[in-house]
């Protein structure tokens, strides 16, 4: 796992050195272990490495024989391997051991298709001497990122967007769409980032420079196919055979290696594929919380004892949210997961121990674990109701009585929004769910000036953008191929990525294997839920594995107890982080509307957690983040 960066002159002006060495620099914690360099003829690369396979050959930029084809490359190749045999079968001479190197001779062969050859994480530039071309590629999940920005002549691009803030002249100036796409996601989806003037490239996309001319062109896309019918056993039968198998190619590592282990289905059955595969001394990690209805580290207990893994825990406290300015700084953009702390102590703390770790990332998307597929089933059930029961329903529910209890008003709020949805159509009713503000809400919070600046933005319109290319989808099939393609790669990888990374670890994720993807795309919906039981078959598959305590487990997530956090320390966060004072100079809210959500908040009447925690997200990296390439405490 690396860091790189890079320009390219399209005037074939020289590259300033000192500047490719800061924009590189500043992506150290990406690779700890080295750096590398290549300047000429109006293009820069650079390079910071994480040392993982073929630890004294792998350096980069790393050429071919002639030096006619570099590679800077963040990302595993898991196949390497295999694809070395073949290419070297086609007579290209291979220097080092390095997963890199088929990225090189991969290329020599064919050209901007090597990426269809490619199985792993990956985001890369290629730079093509002879024909003057220079390639950009994105892995088809999205798990590795790649930004760039264009202005004149100029085309720079870079693992994480701080390399590009160093730019000189460069206008760091927020999009509107991407502060109107964040209140209405928590993260921002898509092509664009808060910033007006920075890209980035999309999961299964390519960009190419040759010629003077840039263009981006997609060469992958998740698609949902159907296989001939076959009985439940024989799913469960290949589905545990490619589960093992992408396991199995990613336990390639010169390094020591673990897994994040939560206790959930998706980390518990990676462990045990591993585990299968006769892994020695599986070394897991987990992260637990002071509020005991969130701690779940006696099922990661639970399973480790199982498969018999070195198991350690790591205990968090609200105290973690101090680091919310260095974290923000890592993510670059606002991003209103407060996973993003434990993810980093858990990182941290498992650095310590090893440099690559396995998670279970994917496995809600690609087998239908969301709670909000249970809320779909209801509001079908709901449907067959008359109208006028259904808003009676809505209205009662929005007046319950919740006597100051936070769970009181957690349930009610809960109970609302099924009542409210199942007036809507399923899948209209899915991204009400999903939303932090509602169009009515963000009428309430945002000021009058912006509403007129975002008037004619489309709301979700990445998540629309499913069922109007497939409309003779099931609503909930619709609904888990969005999570798959917009909150997967620009929220939960993104977390990941970043996170990790920060602390110089690797983390890799088998259940993202695009084959194993591919594979459960072709996977009936009424085998992922059935009735009111998420993951159907994943648990079924895996019930050879694992405790029934595990297997039958609700849907729990990686949840801190951000509402605990909020109603015990709101006012010192606000105080501290000037919490009001940095939303009105912002000039994008209505001051009077987030004072009410915190006073309700406060006093248990409604659950706003999650509303409260992307304002104040947006204000600190607004404050402390916002147009900063390298950090300042």
């Amino acid at each position: 796992m690396c860091g790189l960066c890079g320009m390219l002159q399209l005037n074939g002006a020289p590259v300033d050195q000192g500047l490719l060495r800061r924009m590189t620099a500043v992506l150290s914690h990406r690779g700890p272990d080295d750096e590398g360099f290549l300047v000429e003829n109006g293009l820069g690369l650079g390079f910071r490495r994480l040392s993982i396979i073929d630890l004294p050959g792998g350096r980069q930029p790393m050429s071919n024989e002639d030096q006619t084809v570099t590679v800077v490359f963040n990302g595993e190749i898991y196949n390497f391997v295999e694809l070395r045999a073949d290419l070297k079968q086609q007579g290209h001479v291979f220097r080092t051991s390095s997963d890199t190197e088929v990225i090189v001779h991969g290329f020599e062969a064919w050209g901007d298709d090597v990426v269809h050859h490619l199985n792993g994480m990956f985001a890369f530039a290629v730079w093509d001497r002879r024909r003057q071309k220079l390639l950009l590629a994105r892995d088809r999940l999205g798990i590795k990122p790649l930004f760039y920005t264009r202005k004149s002549d100029t085309l720079a691009f870079a693992s994480e967007i701080k390399s590009l803030l160093l730019l000189p002249g460069f206008d760091p100036a927020v999009s509107d769409g991407g502060v109107f796409e964040y209140f209405s996601h928590h993260f921002i989806p898509g092509s664009g980032t808060i910033y007006q003037n920075i890209q980035k490239l999309t999961p299964g996309e390519l960009l190419t420079v040759a010629d003077g001319e840039v263009k981006t062109r997609k060469y992958w896309r998740p698609a949902v196919t159907s296989d001939p019918e076959r009985t439940l056993e024989d799913w469960c039968r290949e589905l545990r055979q490619r589960l093992r198998e992408a396991v199995r190619l990613q336990l390639v590592a010169d390094v020591p290696l673990g897994v994040f282990l939560s206790g959930g289905l998706d980390s518990s059955a990676v462990t045990a594929a591993m585990a299968g595969l006769g892994a020695k001394e599986i070394r897991t990690f987990s992260v637990g919380f002071e509020a005991p209805k969130y701690d779940e580290t006696r099922f990661a207990q639970l399973v480790s004892q199982h498969l018999g893994t070195v198991h350690e825990t790591f205990r968090i406290t609200a105290e973690a949210t101090d680091l919310l300015p260095k974290l923000l700084w890592h993510l670059d953009e606002p991003l209103a997961d407060a996973t993003i702390i434990p993810t980093y102590l858990l990182s941290k703390a498992t650095r310590r121990q090893v440099t690559v770790a396995l998670s279970g990332e994917g496995g809600d998307e690609l087998f239908g674990g969301y709670t909000h597929y249970q809320g779909m089933q209801l509001n079908r059930w709901l449907s067959v109701l008359p109208l006028w029961c259904r808003r009676t329903l809505a209205a009662t529910a929005r007046h319950l009585p919740t006597w100051g209890s936070p769970r009181l008003g957690y349930l009610e709020h809960r109970l609302e929004r099924i009542a409210a949805t199942s007036l809507l159509p399923l899948f209209e009713g899915y991204t009400r769910k999903v939303a932090f503000f509602s169009p009515e809400a963000q009428q309430r919070l945002f000021s009058p000036d912006f509403q007129r600046r975002i008037a004619d933005l489309p709301y979700l319109q990445h998540f629309w953008a499913v069922p109007q290319a497939y409309p003779d989808l099931d609503p909930i099939a619709q609904a888990n191929l969005a999570d798959l393609s917009v909150f997967l790669p620009d929220s939960l990888l993104v977390k990941v990525d970043r996170m990790s990374m920060a602390c110089s670890l690797e983390v890799r994720v088998p259940l993202l294997d695009h084959t194993l993807v591919e594979f459960a795309l072709s996977i009936p919906m009424d085998l992922k839920v059935s009735g009111m039981h998420t993951k159907h078959l994943l648990r079924e598959a895996v019930a050879p594995w694992l405790p029934q305590a595990i297997v039958n487990r609700p849907k729990r997530g990686f949840n801190p107890p951000v509402e605990f956090w909020l109603q015990h320390h709101l006012v010192d966060y606000a105080r501290e982080y000037h919490l009001m004072e940095t939303l009105a100079a912002t000039g994008y809210f209505n001051l009077a509307t987030v004072q009410e959500m915190a006073e309700a908040h406060i006093q248990g009447r409604r659950d706003f957690s999650r509303q409260i925690w992307a304002l104040l997200v947006f204000a600190i990296w607004w404050r402390r983040v916002r147009g900063r390439g390298e950090w300042q405490p």
